[in-house]
């Protein structure tokens, strides 16, 4: 029999292909966008609170690896309501998030591994990103122009890079090290470092950029949803996979040793 999270997954998926089933083109598409975005959402929160869990990760590692997922929650239903704070903030704390997850999945490699003086220095970039991201958002809203002068830009566009590179190299990092310290699915950690390396592709070349490409970005933007399910779905199974190693079944505990 197929294990449970394969099998909540196929119902999901069924239950997706059933809603649309009744609508035109248009409307279809856009209940299909915001049906995986959502299922996605739920999956990835509940997957990386089973992953912390699992791993018996102090409980803030799962509430930060969860806090992408929530936050791009809240910004869409600030969109439905329109009675919460303005974009330009939920785009802070969309950011804000990601480096919160990237601290948590920091350590959770840091638990796995050696000591090294490398972690050190990951988790002062991302704090130093952090205060970056409230300075700039301090001068935004007083008006100040500093921000704009090339001696403090390309500084600050420098150490943004480099923390990208922190941040998704820890979600890729932790995702390889859970499944060569764990028995969990190969496939969890390629779909994991293969959405995080796209996204740390994309987040660069717009910082050296200055623009949100455009080119392209059409079919990417109907696809981002199906591509959020298949991430929610993987860390879904592996929070699964090492929640039960951590806490076997009933007949796991009663077998004789």
């Amino acid at each position: 029999m197929p294990p449970r999270s394969y099998m909540v997954t196929a119902v999901v998926l069924a239950a997706l292909v059933g809603v649309s089933f009744r609508l035109t083109s248009g409307s279809s598409i856009i209940v299909w966008y915001w049906l995986f975005a959502v299922a996605a959402c739920v999956l990835a929160v509940l997957g990386a609170l089973k992953v912390a869990d699992g791993l018996r990760a102090a409980p803030w590692i799962g509430i930060a690896l969860a806090s992408p997922a929530l936050v791009w929650a809240a910004g869409n239903l600030r969109e439905l309501t329109s009675h919460m704070p303005g974009p330009a903030l939920f785009v802070a704390a969309a950011y804000l998030a990601l480096l919160v997850a990237a601290a948590g999945a920091l350590r959770l490699v840091e638990t796995m591994s050696r000591p090294h003086v490398a972690f050190g220095i990951g988790y002062a970039l991302l704090v130093v990103a952090v205060l970056l991201m409230g300075v700039g958002l301090v001068a935004l809203a007083m008006g100040w122009t500093f921000t704009s002068n090339a001696h403090y830009s390309i500084p600050v566009r420098a150490v943004v890079v480099v923390t990208a590179f922190v941040k998704y190299g820890a979600f890729i990092g932790a995702a390889v090290l859970i499944i060569i310290r764990r028995d969990v699915e190969r496939w969890t950690a390629v779909v994991i470092s293969l959405i995080s390396a796209y996204m740390l592709y994309k987040f660069v070349s717009t910082v050296i950029l200055l623009s949100v490409p455009s080119r392209g970005e059409g079919p990417m933007l109907l696809l981002q949803p199906v591509i959020m399910f298949v991430g929610g779905a993987a860390v879904w199974r592996m929070g699964s996979v090492l929640r039960e190693q951590s806490f076997p079944g009933p007949s796991a505990r009663l077998s004789p040793s």
